[in-house]
């Protein structure tokens, strides 16, 4: 009887740290695709003062793909959803966020949307092309 008792209880923790530990990789997941969003918005910001050049970051809605077409554009995972508001339209599911020489953009603001109701927003200021998130669950 003991010996069945240790066995139920091993089961029950067995499941517990099953189910922490594939939450917790769900949580990377999230994390590692707003980090590299971020980076890529960051770039796009640094290489339009230190080149002199307006850079475009690219949001292709059709083909679920992200970022600066010089470095390649990443993809967007299935379960995520990215919506912006004051973003640039260059073609019909296309967008883009402007980042100038002088340190400006054209701004707006983003919102990734998780398939488990988690967003995350992103402002991108107009002025100073500020990049602020943040996160709600």
């Amino acid at each position: 009887m003991e010996l069945m008792v240790v066995l139920v209880l091993i089961g029950l923790f067995s499941s517990m740290v099953f189910v922490s530990v594939s939450s917790g990789l769900f949580k990377s997941k999230e994390t590692k695709f707003v980090n590299q969003f971020l980076a890529g918005l960051r770039t796009a910001r640094t290489r339009a003062i230190s080149q002199g050049r307006a850079v475009r970051f690219i949001i292709d809605g059709d083909n679920r793909r992200y970022g600066l077409k010089a470095l390649g554009l990443k993809e967007i995972p299935s379960d995520i959803q990215v919506e912006g508001s004051d973003i640039e339209e260059l073609e019909e599911g296309v967008f883009a966020i402007v980042f100038y020489p002088d340190g400006s953009s054209s701004g707006g603001e983003l919102e990734i949307k998780w398939s488990d109701g988690q967003t995350d927003t992103i402002k991108i200021a107009r002025i100073w092309s500020s990049i602020a998130h943040e996160h709600s669950g």
